[in-house]
């Protein structure tokens, strides 16, 4: 299987990159977060439409990019939906970021490649979570681990639900008897 890290794809000349959700170091905070490794990340297709601008943190230009770019193959449906799905859940448009990232989801079930779809769980994966619906978060992690268990950005986003998880858990008060 290709590495994500590397930023290689076999049989596309689309190449997909992670990118650090940085929100999600807005929305909670510890010392386990100030390792790197227990950031939740969304992975974006640099090179297809709305790519560069999301991957420079433009995400209001990259959705302008894409307003009304429907894609014109199958592949660039996929890449330009999970664009948006990352533009729109960086910029808290919780409505249209999940239409985004379930259009992404439906988009690469058609390409009949699990890393296309594990990619696309992933993110919808981080867009849950950031809008707090952890179980959902949770739900699509493992279907994204199930199709692709190496993938750096699903054991990352794993490692990440973990940790937030743990520290949800130490951080609530305890039970009354």
């Amino acid at each position: 299987m290709p590495s994500f890290s590397r930023n290689t794809r076999a049989n596309s000349l689309l190449r997909p990159q992670t990118l650090g959700a940085v929100l999600a170091l807005t929305l909670a905070s510890g010392a386990a977060l100030a390792d790197g490794a227990h950031r939740f990340v969304f992975t974006a297709y640099s090179d297809a439409d709305g790519g560069a601008a999301v991957m420079s943190g433009r995400y209001r230009a990259a959705l302008e990019e894409l307003k009304g770019h429907r894609g014109t193959m199958e592949v660039d449906s996929s890449a330009t939906n999970t664009n948006r799905c990352v533009a729109y859940s960086m910029t808290m448009q919780w409505k249209e970021a999940h239409a985004a990232c379930d259009a992404a989801v439906r988009a690469a079930r058609e390409q009949l490649d699990d890393d296309y779809l594990a990619l696309a769980y992933a993110n919808r994966a981080v867009m849950y979570w950031l809008s707090q619906d952890d179980a959902a978060a949770q739900k699509d992690l493992m279907k994204a681990q199930c199709l692709s268990p190496r993938a750096d950005f699903v054991v990352q986003d794993l490692a990440a639900l973990k940790v937030h998880r743990t520290l949800a858990l130490a951080s609530a008060p305890a039970p009354r008897s």
